[in-house]
């Protein structure tokens, strides 16, 4: 547990002094979704922009504050298992291609699997790169 605790300190660390590389980037995606299936509230706090459109592959549209909200219950993240992320520069600001399987539930019910494709826009603010739009549509499985 230590190990894991100290190894996604390190990750939070290198995103949010993060360097203008599409590592970098990849980075933030692997902490954005790490963070979101524990629903951990502070690192997502860090990583979302503070005017971020999070548009769910259902239609649903949250801001930043009613993504983490919605995570304590609404709505629950059981895994995001990436199969690819491309992404690409343009100065301070990066889109990543990203498709994973995911698996959520709504208010405590059943778990439902999903195959996404996300088009992610990143934007280095303040030196760390922050998640400022996410699209999301489903794939056939």
């Amino acid at each position: 547990m230590t190990k894991l605790i100290l190894t996604f300190a390190l990750a939070s660390l290198s995103v949010f002094a993060a360097p203008k590389t599409a590592d970098a980037v990849k980075a933030a995606e692997k902490v954005w979704a790490e963070a979101t299936v524990k629903g951990d509230a502070a690192a997502l706090g860090k990583v979302l922009a503070d005017d971020l459109t999070y548009t769910h592959s259902t239609g649903d549209v949250d801001t930043k504050a009613m993504f983490i909200g919605n995570l304590t219950g609404v709505r629950k993240y059981h895994k995001i298992d990436f199969e690819s992320i491309e992404t690409r520069l343009y100065g301070n600001t990066a889109v990543s291609i990203c498709t994973a399987q995911i698996a959520t539930s709504m208010g405590g019910g059943a778990v439902a699997p999903a195959h996404l494709k996300m088009l992610h826009v990143w934007v280095m603010q303040g030196g760390n790169w922050r998640l400022v739009a996410h699209q999301s549509l489903r794939l056939p499985k």
